[in-house]
């Protein structure tokens, strides 16, 4: 009985080693970003330093966000914007990206009849949700940043 026990614990222990051999840790949402900031030469942002800024820009409260990371172009042409968050739980990642997905939807109807090329940018850009994190990644450059910043979470292609 002890040699049946013993044969059942170690293929237990063996099988949580494999399924935890598999997950990836996801890194810390300020390293990410810094990632997309190197890679792609992101300058002129105005980083976001606390929620506050993502208050007021988004209406995203502190009681939501467990991490956040990001900025917003301040040249005051360019519309790129990189928010990165990691909300509290399911339901204040729904509420984030509706949230973003308002900013969204504003971007484009700012740039629709005034900025043709900075439109083109803003409409190929959207709201992605992978469990707890949301992003906006509105760039020239959003597909790489968005390969970038889903390797950071260890979300699957």
């Amino acid at each position: 009985m002890k040699r049946i026990i013993s044969v059942i614990a170690l293929v237990l222990a063996a099988a949580m080693l494999f399924c935890a051999c598999g997950q990836s840790a996801a890194k810390p949402l300020s390293e990410i970003f810094g990632s997309i900031k190197t890679e792609y030469s992101v300058t002129d942002m105005v980083e976001f330093d606390d929620v506050s800024t993502l208050e007021r820009f988004y209406g995203i409260t502190e009681d939501q966000v467990d991490e956040f990371a990001g900025g917003v172009n301040n040249s005051g042409v360019k519309m790129e914007e990189i928010v990165l968050v990691k909300a509290k739980d399911s339901a204040a990642a729904s509420d984030i990206a509706e949230k973003l997905n308002n900013r969204l939807s504003s971007k484009l109807n700012e740039t629709k009849n005034y900025n043709p090329e900075q439109y083109a940018i803003v409409e190929k850009s959207s709201v992605d949700t992978n469990d707890l994190y949301v992003s906006l990644i509105i760039s020239e450059n959003v597909e790489g940043m968005k390969k970038l910043y889903k390797e950071g979470i260890g979300a699957a292609e």
